[in-house]
This record gives structure tokens, sequence and C-alpha cells, in this order.
């Protein structure tokens, strides 16, 4: 079964990644480094560069789902899904538009049958 939609949501919400991460990384090391004093007193570095972290986990795990969509697409339906929700709740909702991308394309990935499981149940 072609799984097109799925790859193109996926696809999406790691190009989006992808650019949050090269934008973020570099931003975020100049101002800590070269100019600490201006950054608000209020401003936690440990959960920028936390969530940085969470970013990259996502990118990754999201490559490793759209990798396997086409041999098992039930696993990375759940991969992508549990990569979407942890992302949502560990980076406190920045990662919003990427988060529905992986609901979707992972919810598609379990709800969509291929013909020969449809005929077998």
């Amino acid at each position: 079964m072609k799984r097109t939609p799925e790859l193109v949501l996926g696809s999406i919400a790691l190009g989006l990644q992808l650019l949050v991460i090269l934008l973020v990384v570099p931003l975020l090391a100049f101002f800590s480094f070269q100019f600490p004093e201006l950054t608000s007193p209020k401003f936690e570095a440990w959960y920028a560069w936390f969530s940085v972290a969470v970013h990259i986990a996502g990118f990754f795990s999201g490559l490793v789902a759209l990798i396997s969509l086409k041999t098992n697409a039930k696993k990375a339906g759940i991969i992508l899904l549990i990569t979407g929700i942890l992302m949502f709740f560990l980076t406190l909702g920045a990662t919003l538009i990427q988060t529905v991308l992986f609901v979707i394309a992972g919810s598609m990935c379990l709800i969509r049958q291929s013909k020969q499981e449809a005929v077998v149940q």
C-alpha cells in the first residue's frame, strides 16, 4: 500500500524540526556564551538546551519512523504518535505544529489498512 500522505506529513514535520534545530542552536549558543549579561534573569538556559535536545531526539525518532514506514507501518505509526506526544509535553507546547503533523501521520499509519489485511479480517 502506498503511504504517500504519511510520508509527506512526516517529511514536513522533519523539515520543520530540522529548521528549528538549525536556527535555534546557533542563536542560543551565541547569546548564552557571548552575551550572558543580555539575557533576562528569569531566563533558564538549561530548559532552552533541554528543549533543543528534545527537538534533536524527536528528529531522529521521526526519521527512524519514516524509514520503517514502508516495511512496518504499525510500528512507524506508534513511534510517530509517541514522538509527537512526548515532544509536545516535554517542550511545553513549543512543538505544536510538528506534534500535530506527527500525530496525524501516526494515526493514519495505524488506521489505514492494506487491502490484504482488510480481506483477511
